[in-house]
């Protein structure tokens, strides 16, 4: 995904009113651009170096392992310990919440990308349009205050986005198999009458079910996809 990928389009801010550029938050009042809301704004660039400074004392006084114990009771809320501390959650830039695995995954990109010389990973967010270090935009994530974004952690979005708003495009680009179509769902093919017939449209559910767990198919898709299949038998 491309960095210049990353915005929310949106007419107005839903809380200040005033027209938006492209990007993730009003820069005016800092309201995440697709929250329907209004109440789920840009963590300061201050409070992410805190917490990242905090983050670094926790591992030392805790021996790690505490550190690692008490990442594991946060992250479902989107936090790690630091994050916590300060007050401050991940998010999905489309709106939805950051899981434990996303967290980690997280995690891992910001543990590579912590090799670049000159901690350019954690201090890219200090000109960043909208906060974001360099592994934010690798994974598709940001950072907001953790007050005004409870909803992350009891309805795992923000809810539906309102009229006239595009989310950014998914993190991934549809994954195309040798034989399917361009949607990553299996091509249609002709079919055929009798028990070579039958076993070709289990052939294709295998395929079928193979995409959605691994996440190129929607929940939506998978269903139509599949009902289309099944009538054929």
């Amino acid at each position: 995904m491309s960095i210049s990928a990353n915005v929310v389009t949106s007419d107005e801010c839903i809380s200040c009113h005033r027209p938006l550029p492209p990007g993730l938050f009003c820069p005016y009042c800092g309201v995440f651009a697709g929250d329907p809301q209004g109440t789920v704004v840009m963590a300061s660039r201050l409070s992410r170096l805190g917490a990242w400074f905090v983050n670094g004392l926790l591992l030392f006084f805790t021996l790690f392992i505490g550190w690692v114990i008490w990442w594991f009771i946060v992250a479902p809320r989107g936090q790690n310990p630091g994050k916590a501390v300060v007050g401050l959650r991940v998010m999905r830039t489309d709106g939805r919440a950051a899981t434990t695995g996303y967290m980690f995954v997280r995690g891992l990109a910001g543990i590579v990308l912590g090799f670049v010389p000159l901690y350019l990973d954690e201090l890219w967010l200090l000109w960043d349009r909208d906060a974001q270090t360099l592994h934010d935009k690798l994974v598709g994530t940001v950072v907001v205050r953790a007050q005004g974004s409870e909803r992350l952690v009891t309805e795992g979005s923000l809810g539906p986005l309102r009229p006239g708003v595009t989310p950014p495009p998914a993190f991934a680009p549809p994954v195309t198999l040798p034989g399917t179509a361009s949607t990553g769902a299996p091509a249609a093919a002709p079919q055929a009458p009798g028990a070579g017939g039958s076993q070709d449209v289990m052939s294709q559910l295998e395929r079928l079910t193979a995409l959605h767990q691994s996440g190129a198919l929607t929940d939506e898709e998978f269903a139509a996809k599949k009902a289309e299949l099944l009538s054929r038998l």
